[in-house]
């Protein structure tokens, strides 16, 4: 069987295939608005922060130090609203990709067609822990 006719003759995997695919640019989209936004708020290039934030290891690295560690440098600004949305965003794709990476057989079309559902889970999770940043003290959000 080739992958082309089965998403042809199995409509629901071609709709997954598309969302995925979807869900994979709109993650390059909103990895150039963080990166944009990131480097203005820390004096420094869109351009490398865009690479960093782009390849896997930049991005678990970010994640660790900025959330986990909460061991970066201050921004000249606080992120708003927008940018903690691209910021969960793209947590959640990279999320979803390890998780399916364990829940799922090594089979591509089993882990395309998980994919959506790991996304959605893995949003939630991840504007939880992008937001749980913005709290401030006194309890209300920082944007």
């Amino acid at each position: 069987m080739q992958f082309g006719s089965s998403l042809v003759e199995t409509p629901l995997l071609g709709a997954t295939f598309a969302l995925t695919l979807v869900i994979l640019v709109g993650n390059l989209v909103a990895i150039g608005y963080w990166a944009r936004a990131e480097a203005a708020a820390r004096d420094s290039s869109a351009l490398w922060t865009f690479v960093m934030l782009s390849s896997g290891y930049g991005l678990v690295y970010y994640v660790w130090v900025r959330y986990v560690r909460n061991n970066w440098e201050a921004r000249s600004q606080p992120a708003d609203r927008r940018e903690r949305l691209v910021t969960a965003y793209s947590v959640a794709v990279l999320l979803a990709f390890v998780v399916g990476a364990f829940v799922t057989p090594p089979d591509p079309l089993t882990q395309v067609r998980t994919f959506p559902v790991l996304f959605v889970g893995s949003f939630v999770l991840s504007f939880l822990l992008v937001s749980r940043e913005a709290v401030g003290g006194s309890g209300d959000p920082a944007g």
